[in-house]
């Protein structure tokens, strides 16, 4: 299947992953810390879950883009979601698990 998108999109898309790959130690950081703080046992899904997880990695990630003038906040949310889904969802089962 092939995805046809204008060159904004395009630009957007990869202003996007390049501004995580340029942090991606302090992303990689803010990920473990995200894991280690949110719960998986508070939540009924994975869906409630997966939102509030990635609303504390982005409110640990503001430090970096508060002061970014038209800084594209739901586009790198929707990156990070796409680069560590299958980490964040597995990592939600595993801890499922034990939960009592």
């Amino acid at each position: 299947m092939k995805y046809i998108i204008s060159e904004s999109q395009y630009e957007k898309y990869k202003s996007n992953r390049l501004w995580i790959l340029r942090r991606l130690r302090l992303v990689r950081f803010e990920l473990q810390e995200t894991y280690n703080y949110v719960n998986p046992c508070e939540f009924e899904t994975e869906r409630e879950y997966e939102s509030f997880f990635y609303e504390v990695l982005m409110d640990g990630l503001h430090s970096e883009y508060y002061l970014i003038d038209n800084f594209d906040y739901e586009g790198v949310k929707t990156e990070l979601m796409d680069l560590f889904y299958v980490p964040v969802i597995e990592g939600y089962h595993a801890r499922k698990r034990n939960c009592l």
